[in-house]
């Protein structure tokens, strides 16, 4: 049964924020993590991607009224600048008329602008783990007066190499706080992390967590190195997209897809770490508005950014684990709405593609005559079972033999047999013969 906004029991102002926003019923993640976070309790929370996570820690955030101001008391820790600068949006629209000063620091924000900040009081404090650690060092942050720690997106933190440097961040927060982490995939890195900075931490997995989203429909093509290119632009033609995501393993690589969609006449644009952050947050608010139709990326844009006009997600490369594939192909399909994912697999990727068809159900998918046709994949034990072929372990049957033909040796003058002759009689004529059948007379 749907759980309405109402049941949450938050105060009217977080209420009527989220109905003007066009939230009247929580998400299955959100009914059970902010009642259980509002109690205080330490979480590790496995949510899908586009299960609308952020809000699950967010409401409770600005639910609980700061017991002074001028220093933060709810930090979240984010590992790119972008989904910090997403976070601090969606938590500014969703305060509506309470009194809560939300500010974002990271690497792509001047340090004087975010110090004066800072000066001016803030109640949530939303990072990168590079600026936090640097404004704590220069005494621009404190968090002695925190009393709630977020990590968003936990397994990327660490897969980025900032355990370390979280560990650092912590020594300066009270041990009484409340510590929530949120991944879309729990591996063991994280659950060692949790039992490191969380103390009897309950873990939440709704089902719908951990399901892989239903909209949205996994297809691949087999293709070469060298015709990766006009296979995409042929699925671009045959799609037809409002908008579209294409993921590549480098840097050099995106700016490849990007110049040679370019050559051939299509809008594009790529996106990754190299740019400075200026141009990346100019180049996703011109790709959220829908102006740019098509966005070749990095797994920079694969975790928690929420583009609401992909239709289309395109993985030119392979990401390198399951992982990543799930937060690549989340950029769509979001909150109930359909989406395809489409993967290019080379030769040099079918050993990793397998992997991946262990956990996601493909379509082999093919362009005739310009639309799509797609076949659901066979494994081979189905397709053995389908056309009824003999396992290979199975023991072939014994080549049949056949008896040698008799063989005639040389007769007996008187009887006309010979050994081994079955048939037996009189010897036949030999037609060669100079001598006739009949015997000379007997001279006498």
């Amino acid at each position: 049964m749907p759980t309405s906004i109402e049941s949450l029991h938050l105060c009217p102002e977080l209420v009527a924020a989220c109905r003007r926003q066009g939230f009247r019923e929580a998400t299955p993640i959100q009914a059970l993590v902010v009642p259980l976070a509002l109690k205080g309790k330490d979480l590790v929370v496995e949510a899908k991607t586009g299960s609308g996570k952020t809000l699950a820690y967010g409401l409770p955030l600005l639910e609980v009224e700061p017991l002074q101001r001028a220093f933060p008391e709810a930090l979240v820790v984010a590992p790119t600048r972008e989904l910090a600068d997403q976070i601090t949006a969606e938590l500014t629209r969703t305060r509506g008329a309470l009194d809560r000063s939300i500010v974002s620091l990271t690497g792509g924000g001047g340090m004087d602008r975010q110090k004066a900040a800072l000066d001016a009081g803030v109640q949530i404090a939303v990072g990168t783990p590079g600026r936090l650690e640097e404004l704590v060092a220069r005494q621009l942050l404190r968090l002695d007066h925190v009393r709630t720690l977020v990590l968003d997106e936990v397994d990327e933190l660490i897969r980025g190499g900032f355990a370390d440097t979280l560990a650092s961040l912590l020594e300066h927060l009270t041990k009484s706080r409340q510590t929530l982490l949120f991944s879309a995939t729990v591996p063991t890195e994280v659950e060692t992390l949790a039992r490191r900075f969380t103390t009897k931490a309950q873990r939440v997995q709704a089902s719908q967590a951990r399901e892989l989203p239903a909209e949205i429909a996994h297809r691949v093509r087999f293709t070469k190195v060298e015709d990766r290119v006009a296979d995409l632009v042929t699925l671009l033609a045959a799609y037809r997209p409002y908008q579209t995501l294409i993921f590549c393993g480098t840097r050099h690589e995106t700016e490849e897809v990007q110049a040679a969609l370019g050559e051939l006449g299509l809008e594009a644009e790529f996106l990754h770490g190299e740019l400075s952050p200026v141009k990346r947050r100019a180049l996703l608010a011109h790709f959220r508005s829908g102006d740019l139709p098509v966005l070749v990326a990095s797994d920079l844009a694969a975790r928690g950014l929420d583009l609401p006009g992909v239709e289309l997600v395109v993985n030119y490369s392979l990401p390198p684990d399951v992982a990543g594939y799930l937060h690549r192909t989340g950029r769509t399909g979001r909150a109930g709405r359909p989406g395809t994912a489409v993967s290019l697999v080379i030769g040099q990727q079918h050993e990793l593609f397998e992997k991946l068809k262990a956990t996601f159900l493909f379509e082999s998918l093919d362009v005739a005559r310009g639309r799509v046709v797609s076949h659901t994949m066979k494994s081979r034990e189905a397709r053995d079972e389908e056309y009824r072929k003999p396992p290979e372990a199975r023991p072939r049957p014994p080549p049949t033999t056949t008896a040698p033909p008799p063989r005639f040796e040389r007769r007996d003058k008187r009887t006309g047999k010979g050994r081994g002759d079955e048939r037996g009689g009189k010897k036949p004529p030999r037609g060669n013969s100079k001598r006739g059948s009949r015997k000379p007379p007997r001279r006498r």
